[in-house]
């Protein structure tokens, strides 16, 4: 996992940049999950770039001047950027991810990875249902949530406060959850159902 112009004697770090602090913490565990070693830093600056239109090139070289200062005294091997979609429709996930996809090889040198979520990263969390009952024991995920397309569920977010919950699922939950998805080995167990989003951050990630 190296970039261009690799500079030696300097520690590699993987910088994180989101919409917010929980989608970050759950990007830290995936990222962990394939890189058990890797330094990890966190923009903690909000990154919004789904609805940047003309904006998206100064935004994403925003996120390369932080994501330099964050790594000033080490090496910027990898760059993970988070985007909820807030859509279940495809054609505009394959437009967004394209563009957003093209405006961060232009402007890191080292590998990029873009997780845009859709519809949220909930929906993510929600092809591991057995890391909600490891949180509490009393988040059992519905069955129709179970082995199913979860990019296709509307508001996942919103879907889990409907559960009932005691207590009810919070944002801040997330990163516990995601924590939870993860073996004793550290990697991550096989997900229940699919979510091509999460699926194509994985490939990213795993091809660095």
């Amino acid at each position: 996992m190296s970039g261009k112009g690799s500079t030696k004697g300097k520690s590699p770090v993987i910088v994180v940049a989101g919409e917010g602090d929980n989608d970050r913490q759950v990007l830290r565990h995936l990222i962990r999950a394939v890189r058990q070693d890797a330094k990890i830093l966190n923009i903690k600056k909000k990154t919004a770039l789904r609805l940047a239109d003309k904006e998206l090139t100064p935004r994403v070289n925003e996120i390369r001047r932080l994501a330099q200062v964050a790594a000033a005294r080490s090496e910027l091997t990898g760059i993970v950027v988070h985007v909820d979609l807030d859509t279940v429709d495809e054609d505009q996930y394959v437009r967004v991810r394209a563009r957003i996809g093209a405006e961060l090889r232009k402007a890191f040198s080292c590998p990029s990875a873009l997780a845009l979520a859709a519809w949220e990263t909930e929906a993510w969390l929600m092809q591991f249902p057995a890391a909600f009952g490891k949180v509490n024991a009393g988040w059992v995920l519905k069955d129709r949530y179970r082995g199913c397309d979860l990019s296709k569920v509307h508001d996942p977010k919103k879907r889990l406060k409907e559960h009932s919950w005691k207590p009810p699922y919070e944002e801040s939950d997330a990163p516990r959850v995601m924590e939870n998805a993860l073996g004793s080995d550290g990697k991550l167990l096989v997900p229940d159902g699919k979510n091509r989003s999460f699926e194509e951050f994985m490939a990213e990630l795993t091809r660095w």
